[in-house]
């Protein structure tokens, strides 16, 4: 998680806590820096966690900060103002239609497109993007790439890859290139897999992945995820599994007390990488608690 975005972690933290007034000023001085204002929507959709999260959780999760830590970090974001870049982007116009190229130049990297759409770029991935009123195409020439598609009923969402034309409304699937015919693999929602080659579509559940030969798409086993990557977009996955995930990250593993929490349905944007982090946010959306014990992070009912 980069400096930027844990500030915004902090500042949804504090201005959705009790003195939230006594902060305002400051926080709309950091809001206004390049950057900020997107990295602090993102952090409140993720400590959203969906619509069922209430302001009395919020306000607990709120309070669970670490408010020596806010002050370090908002000391350090005045002292240097930290830029978001999206490096080797150029827009232009062509016909009506919004054309954007993207390159990749370094392992890993995220970029959101005009639509609101994220993607994380890696292995020199490169892409070019053609929106218009009526649809969203976007062309992957190498690489591979993981795509969070922004929910938009009016206008489909394609990726061309090769042979292969993936189809969602919103979702999240990944796309690699990198070795034979392009791999699609589905995260979470559902897609359409068609090869210009000819074969029936095949639409894809979360979980499954699929092959694009020329002779038409086929099912394939796990596909390992192309995109190292800690971010996760949960639709209602089991909350035993979004910490079974966050626990082969981090060398300090999240439990839970009850093995019955873990069928409980998560939705929200996270990341991975900081099991503290992510026990403090489950344990304010479903009112548990936490306790950060030296080896372990236990979750447990009130």
């Amino acid at each position: 998680m980069t400096r930027q975005q844990q500030e915004a972690d902090d500042w949804v933290g504090l201005m959705h806590g009790p003195d939230a007034d006594t902060h305002r000023a400051a926080f709309e001085a950091w809001r206004r820096e390049p950057g900020n204002a997107a990295a602090y929507a993102r952090s409140a959709e993720a400590y959203a966690v969906g619509s069922s999260m209430s302001p009395a959780r919020v306000e607990a999760m709120a309070r669970a900060k670490n408010e020596k830590r806010v002050k370090a970090r908002w000391g350090l974001a005045t002292a240097a103002a930290v830029v978001l870049v999206v490096g080797g982007a150029l827009y232009m116009q062509s016909r009506g239609d919004d054309t954007q190229l993207a390159q990749s130049p370094k392992a890993s990297e995220e970029q959101q497109l005009a639509d609101g759409t994220k993607v994380i770029l890696t292995d020199g991935a490169k892409i070019e993007t053609q929106f218009t009123t009526g649809r969203r195409v976007v062309i992957l020439t190498s690489g591979a790439a993981r795509f969070e598609v922004a929910h938009d009923t009016s206008r489909p969402f394609t990726v061309i890859a090769g042979r292969s034309e993936t189809t969602a409304l919103g979702t999240v699937f990944e796309v690699d290139l990198r070795n034979g015919p392009p791999r699609v693999r589905l995260v979470s929602g559902r897609v359409e897999v068609r090869s210009s080659g000819g074969g029936a579509a095949l639409r894809l559940e979360a979980g499954q992945s699929a092959e694009v030969p020329a002779e038409g798409p086929k099912m394939v086993g796990m596909m390992v995820s192309p995109v190292a990557t800690s971010l996760l977009a949960a639709d209602n996955l089991p909350l035993g599994s979004v910490i079974e995930s966050a626990n082969k990250l981090n060398a300090k593993p999240v439990r839970l007390a009850d093995p019955a929490l873990a069928t409980l349905p998560v939705s929200g944007r996270f990341d991975l990488a900081d099991s503290g982090a992510l026990a403090r946010k489950l344990a304010a959306a479903f009112g548990l608690a936490v306790d950060d014990r030296a080896d372990e992070i236990i979750l447990a009912k009130k």
